[in-house]
């Protein structure tokens, strides 16, 4: 049984690749007609749409409880792990797969350095809300006053809108006009129909319904596995259950490092981390119990001190080198060791 569950993981993870490649041809197009830079096409264009898998699980777990009368505890803590798990798989093992695949394209002759050519500005503004929000979520984790937690959730979306606002414009002004590729969906018309926005949002719409419905049968399938091998809850809800919605940010930014388009890639990562700390933490703070663990409190200090490390190296090196990437493994590890010998 658990060797047909992972042939369909293998079927589903091809799915969720192609979806992705779609989606970064038609936002790559989108962009380029809203005459947006790469950083707000790779950190709010791309993140919205490749968020929806792990913003609507946490959603999913906590209604599902109230609708069909089920544990609330045990959805409540589903859900907040998989809030919290989603920016440590992003600030680790998503930076992991970009550092190995610029390696990869450095053996291939197709790079003459082992670093990714971006704004180093963009990313450390990004950073900065990043680091600023998501402490504030964790601090939230110890705070029993019920005004307070909402107040903190007001301010996480405003700071989000402010967030989005700001690099819509800076992006705006430094837009530069770059060749993409033809929009997949038209390439067998072979140039008979023009490639209008209506195409374009067609393609987006078509590419995100595939990645949610792949990536919902995905998280079944890896649900299954981890009880077929009897795999802890929390092990499950800050691990496997995030490991598999970030695939599309996780996909995408390899698709765009392995063509060369580094300031899209790590924005993508990036914005993701910061859609992450706000929006689904504003979720978690409102919906569940949102309280203390020993598990989720060292999950945050692994992300914490990853993230800092890598900022260090950026302002150090004033370039985002292939070493402070591939150490981010190491902190992918470090928990899951915690975690099975804890």
């Amino acid at each position: 049984m658990p060797f047909i569950h992972i042939i369909h993981i293998i079927i589903l993870l091809l799915g969720i690749i192609y979806s992705c490649v779609f989606f970064t041809n038609a936002i790559e197009h989108l962009g380029l007609r809203l005459k947006l830079g790469n950083n707000a096409v790779g950190s709010i264009l791309a993140v919205v749409g490749t968020t929806l898998p792990e913003t609507v699980i946490p959603l999913v777990a906590i209604l599902g409880s109230l609708l069909f009368h089920k544990n609330f505890n045990i959805a409540s803590n589903i859900a907040q792990g998989a809030i919290i798990g989603s920016p440590f798989i992003l600030s680790t093992f998503a930076i992991f797969l970009m550092a190995l695949t610029l390696f990869i394209s450095y053996l291939k002759k197709k790079r003459d350095k082992l670093e990714l050519d971006v704004n180093i500005d963009n990313i450390l503004r990004n950073y900065k809300y990043f680091l600023l929000t998501y402490t504030i979520g964790i601090i939230t984790l110890f705070i029993k006053i019920t005004l307070i937690k909402y107040f903190i959730a007001l301010f996480l979306v405003v700071l989000y809108l402010i967030y989005v606002y700001r690099t819509i414009i800076k992006s705006k002004q430094n837009f530069t006009e770059e060749e993409v590729d033809e929009l997949f969906i038209l390439k067998p018309f072979k140039n008979k129909c023009p490639a209008g926005m209506f195409f374009v949002y067609l393609q987006i719409i078509i590419s995100l319904f595939a990645l949610v419905l792949f990536s919902h049968y995905f998280v079944r399938e890896i649900s299954i596995i981890s009880s077929a091998f009897k795999f802890s809850a929390v092990l499950l809800s800050l691990f496997v259950t995030p490991y598999a919605t970030e695939l599309p940010e996780c996909i995408n930014s390899i698709i765009w490092v392995k063509n060369n388009k580094d300031d899209l890639a790590i924005a993508n990562v990036v914005g993701a981390v910061v859609f992450q700390s706000m929006i689904p933490f504003t979720i978690g703070i409102l919906l569940t119990n949102w309280e203390y663990s020993r598990d989720v409190f060292i999950n945050s200090l692994f992300v914490i001190s990853c993230s800092l490390l890598f900022i260090f190296s950026i302002v150090k090196y004033k370039k985002v080198k292939f070493a402070p990437m591939a150490l981010c493994l190491l902190f992918y590890l470090g928990y899951f060791v915690y975690i099975l010998i804890k």
